[in-house]
């Protein structure tokens, strides 16, 4: 009797089935048969796991490196297997014998209570992610249930049979399963053929009624074979090429920092039942977004660790989304605990405007940031935007002859060097500033009140996660709290910082721009600023915008926006235009930090690929990409009701700006607006 080798999938299950009704029992092998991995290499598992081991065994004080901890499972494991082959058929070791042994010598035999659980968890947390189920196998183990077939899964390896027994649960094969026999339980494997007498004693087993699948030539071919058993063996070539380019790329990428990132990509790409039809925007969320969020978070871990930052407050709208992540990515990225709390921190520049000017009043920094967008340009603007009422303040503009319609912004139309000064003046005037305060005032209670019973002031250091682009609300919310005795340094973590206004960086607050920062130029890193507004609608959360704080009862909360007017209407329309891009963002978030946990890699591993990934999406798009992404309505609380001027409109349009049919059909305006970006940037300084 001689096993058949399929070159397909497909091949062999068809095959089998043409005899199926001569057969009881069908056993198969599990790894690279019943599941693929994503990872080339089994033995890439372990970094991630001596990682974990490496960082908890620090906290007690112990300075071991990760690649000296994995040298110690290696070793420990080589051991186990040698002394179990004088005693059993094969050189088989049990993981949860040999890991025990390996947490003693490393922790002294002082091992924290529930570490070793910790580890197994972790380590099938990690395997779990790694496995694949091969979509054929899994329509076909439901068929075999069907027919009445005892299904058995053996399998060649250290973990024991409840470990694996877990790993099939964790896939949901386990209604199909009748048993799971690993080597690691009796020392008795299939490389040997021990095993399958044990196998056919345990479950009294007809032989002549038994076939195995396998994807080894002789733990799954020849050794069955040999006892009887008839034996199918299956050599994927699809799965062989496809592995072939995983193994190719982890070659390359030592060499090329490029490809560490395409690497990292490439782990996370779905396979086998993963793969169905899904939106273009899920795909756009999970490939592009999704990415880059999850190294922006990846990079806040990293500060907060060097800074010993152990609190984390997501705030504004975009913040909700970036909380997701977060909470998606930690516990793989960090299983020992070491990452900040976090929370989600409902604030928005417009509910922290008025605040901020309770102890010092309106500031000139403050009012120019108020009247930064182009339809914002007179007095009124910044009545809205710092919900000042006005009638109070009327008396102090005419004594400076203003009116609140004369434009005073800097770059406003039919702004005057003479209202400019009246205004300078105005904001030097302490009874003009003495209203403000008293009407800001009440807002400043209640934000104080909302920080303290959200942990706020509990803390050295905390850190603000945002989008960007200013790091308005840090300057507002430093502001507010600036009379204070204690209160924490703040770090502002924005995804990108354009750091065009001059905010305080001190030793009491600080403002850094982790994808992209003004001051540390990169060409590639700054073209995320032409497409600010698609940021902030894409991790938009999906409540309305805070705009203030109330008392209820023993508690202060946010109150929101209205959302019965025509931008909340749109608003809305567009949320559920995005609920697929959201989706593959968040789904991508876990892939990415296993595939990062796996690789060993650091955020500045993955800087080159990014910088081909905005590039290539953002100043080259395709027609499609932008037509998806583009967004449609855009809520800015500081933009007033004045029509902009045409001329503003040409010198900040950017190639999302332009119409589909100009993107589509002529063929240099992408280059014209990369390199007008260029231009622009020099311009800037």
């Amino acid at each position: 009797m001689q096993a058949e080798t399929h070159f397909e999938l497909s091949s062999l299950i068809e095959s089998v089935n043409s005899s199926l009704d001569d057969y009881d029992t069908v056993s198969l092998d599990l790894f690279d048969t019943l599941f693929i991995r994503r990872i080339h290499e089994p033995d890439e598992i372990k970094r991630p796991v001596a990682i974990f081991i490496s960082n908890v065994a620090r906290q007690y004080g112990i300075d071991i490196s990760f690649s000296r901890t994995w040298q110690i499972r290696n070793e420990i494991e080589q051991q186990h297997r040698n002394r179990n082959g004088k005693h059993f058929p094969d050189f088989e070791a049990r993981y949860e014998d040999f890991m025990k042994e390996v947490l003693s010598d490393i922790f002294e035999k002082q091992v924290p209570t529930g570490f070793l659980e910790e580890v197994i968890a972790y380590e099938l947390r990690i395997e779990t992610s790694m496995l694949v189920v091969r979509e054929e196998f899994a329509r076909w183990l439901k068929y075999l249930k069907e027919q009445k077939k005892r299904v058995l899964i053996i399998s060649d390896i250290y973990h024991s049979s409840s470990f694996l027994e877990l790993l099939i649960r964790e896939k949901g094969l386990d209604p199909y399963i009748h048993s799971v026999i690993s080597s690691a339980d009796s020392f008795n494997a299939k490389a040997s053929g021990s095993a399958w007498p044990l196998v056919r004693d345990r479950f009294n087993l007809d032989i002549n009624r038994w076939v195995h699948i396998g994807d080894n030539p002789i733990s799954d071919s020849a050794k069955p074979e040999e006892f009887g058993i008839k034996a199918h063996l299956l050599r994927d070539l699809g799965e062989k090429h496809r592995k072939s380019i995983v193994r190719h790329l982890h070659a390359k990428s030592s060499r090329n920092e490029l490809l560490k990132g395409r690497y990292v990509q490439q782990l996370m790409l779905p396979l086998e039942a993963e793969n169905v039809d899904v939106s273009p925007l899920y795909t756009d969320g999970y490939n592009f977004m999704g990415p880059l969020l999850g190294y922006f978070c990846l990079s806040v871990l990293d500060y907060c660790r060097t800074n010993k930052i152990d609190r984390v407050y997501f705030c504004s709208r975009e913040g909700w989304t970036l909380l997701r992540c977060w909470d998606e990515m930690m516990p793989i990225l960090a299983p020992d605990g070491n990452y900040p709390e976090a929370s989600y921190l409902y604030v928005s520049r417009i509910a922290l405007a008025k605040a901020s000017c309770s102890k010092h009043g309106l500031s000139n920094l403050s009012a120019g940031v108020a009247l930064l967008p182009a339809n914002s340009r007179d007095f009124r603007d910044i009545c809205r935007v710092f919900s000042l009422d006005i009638e109070p303040i009327l008396p102090f503009l005419e004594m400076h002859d203003l009116s609140a319609h004369d434009p005073i912004g800097h770059s406003s139309p039919g702004v005057t060097i003479e209202n400019r000064h009246k205004f300078q003046e105005l904001l030097l005037d302490s009874g003009f500033q003495n209203e403000v305060k008293r009407q800001a005032r009440p807002a400043q209670l209640k934000l104080e009140s909302y920080l303290n019973q959200e942990g706020f002031f509990e803390h050295p250091d905390v850190a603000l996660i945002d989008i960007g682009w200013l790091g308005t609300i840090q300057h507002y919310l430093v502001d507010a709290i600036s009379h204070r005795l204690h209160k924490p340094r703040i770090h502002g973590m924005l995804l990108g910082a354009s750091k065009l206004m001059p905010y305080r960086d001190n030793h009491e607050s600080r403002v850094h721009g982790v994808l992209y920062d003004r001051l540390r130029f990169s060409f590639p890193e700054s073209l995320v600023t032409t497409i600010k507004d698609v940021f902030e609608e894409t991790c938009r959360a999906p409540h309305p915008s805070v705009i203030g704080y109330e008392r209820k009862y023993s508690s202060v909360e946010p109150i929101f926006r209205n959302t019965d007017d025509e931008v909340a209407f749109a608003e809305e329309e567009q949320d559920r235009h995005y609920a697929p891009l959201r989706q593959g963002i968040f789904d991508s978030a876990a892939r990415f930090a296993v595939a990062m946990a796996v690789t060993g890699y650091r955020t500045q591993h993955l800087k080159p690929w990014l910088n081909l990934l905005l590039t290539a999406r953002i100043a080259f798009p395709k027609t499609a990409e932008v037509s998806r992404i583009k967004h449609q309505v855009h809520q800015d609380d500081f933009a007033g009701n004045h029509i902009i001027p045409k001329k503003i409109l040409r010198a900040t349009r950017n190639l999302w700006d332009v119409s589909l049919r100009q993107l589509r059909f002529n063929p240099f305006l992408r280059l014209y607006y990369y390199l007008l970006h260029a231009l622009r940037l020099l311009r800037s300084g």
